[in-house]
């Protein structure tokens, strides 16, 4: 693995990565548009240049909903926006690079100035999606708990509070994922090269196109020891869960994972904070340290899932949790529910809130 990281971060193997993801659903050959006589509404499904929709045309296949693709990078974009025949856009942007994920941000924006009845998932979700400068400050407006953060755009404040800080203290990229831009620094001189860096040189994950860096600001975060890590899903009113097991130094990327019936308090407070927000389709981690405190570490709206693994087992059953308002009770249901990368439940969820309303 430490092999690969140095090969991907030396050679710029950005692009081969994408066409090399791109490629693996070549095979499919799906249409620009199909229609299903049995469906009720038209999805516009906005295309990902490595393919990462392709787990909604699927789902759309299988429950036979009618979908269109959308070219949200062509010049023309806000045209095929403006479609009555569509009633729910759906997004799944890329973060691969920095430079799309801002187009996302920006055409969403002003999309949500028009139509926002129609997009899906929560415009304000998406925007929030992968940028720890925004989630952490959103954490600490609303003043939801979450390990102490430091943000600095100016190296002199930076350095000012390296001196005085406690350590270890973890530094976290902006944008990455499964703890490839997080770094435990144990002494103060780590910590002042990784300052000269961010104000200086830059810094780029293995998994960043060679120009995509970050520069000018550092995320530097609270070190939490012996904790514990669960991620809590919301896909409507239903609810997934699972125990990220550590692996070496971090929770996030080990896949290693616990099942079992997920803490109450978490459920509660998750049901809360999204029902508040109309987070309806999000995952976030939460850190529990050892006096039972819990601290939000990240709210994503998508998130990694290998080969459609059931995210919640109870008692050796796969299924998804709903909360009974009459039995004010969490109810276990059993099944398979995470088909697709869970783009499946995300539909179905999306449609019993269209007949709903």
């Amino acid at each position: 693995m430490i092999i690969k990281k140095i090969i991907y971060f030396c050679f710029g193997l950005f692009n081969y990565r994408g066409k090399k993801h791109a490629k693996k659903w070549e095979h499919l050959n799906s249409p620009f548009e199909k229609n299903f006589k049995s469906s009720s509404l038209k999805i516009g499904i906005v295309k990902e240049p490595w393919n990462m929709h392709y787990h909604y045309i699927l789902a759309c296949n299988e429950l036979n909903i009618s979908y269109r693709l959308i070219d949200i990078f062509s010049e023309n974009w806000l045209s095929s926006f403006f479609d009555d025949s569509i009633q729910y856009f759906i997004f799944r942007p890329s973060v691969q690079y920095s430079v799309w994920k801002d187009m996302y941000d920006n055409r969403i924006r002003i999309l949500a100035e028009f139509i926002p009845q129609k997009l899906f998932p929560n415009p304000h979700l998406l925007w929030l999606w992968e940028s720890k400068l925004r989630q952490y400050e959103w954490l600490k407006a609303h003043q939801y708990p979450h390990a102490e953060t430091n943000i600095f755009y100016k190296k002199r404040d930076a350095l000012t509070f390296a001196k005085i800080c406690s350590l270890p203290i973890v530094y976290k990229a902006n944008m990455a994922s499964g703890a490839s831009g997080v770094k435990i620094i144990k002494s103060r001189f780590s910590l002042f090269l990784r300052i000269y860096r961010s104000f200086h040189l830059g810094n780029r994950t293995y998994r960043k196109h060679k120009l995509d860096k970050e520069h000018g600001y550092i995320i530097l975060q609270q070190y939490l020891s012996s904790i514990t890590e669960w991620r809590i899903f919301r896909m409507g009113k239903y609810y997934f869960g699972f125990q990220k097991i550590k692996k070496g130094t971090f929770h996030s990327g080990s896949h290693e994972f616990s099942y079992g019936m997920p803490p109450i308090q978490l459920l509660n407070f998750t049901k809360e904070l999204t029902d508040k927000h109309n987070f309806k389709h999000v995952s976030i981690d939460y850190f529990i340290d050892e006096k039972h405190r819990f601290y939000i570490n990240e709210i994503q709206v998508y998130f990694g899932q290998y080969q459609d693994r059931e995210l919640l087992r109870i008692d050796n059953k796969s299924g998804r949790l709903f909360y009974d308002e009459n039995l004010k009770n969490w109810v276990f249901e059993e099944g398979s529910f995470c088909k697709n990368n869970m783009a499946n439940i995300r539909l179905l969820t999306l449609i019993d809130e269209h007949v709903g309303h």
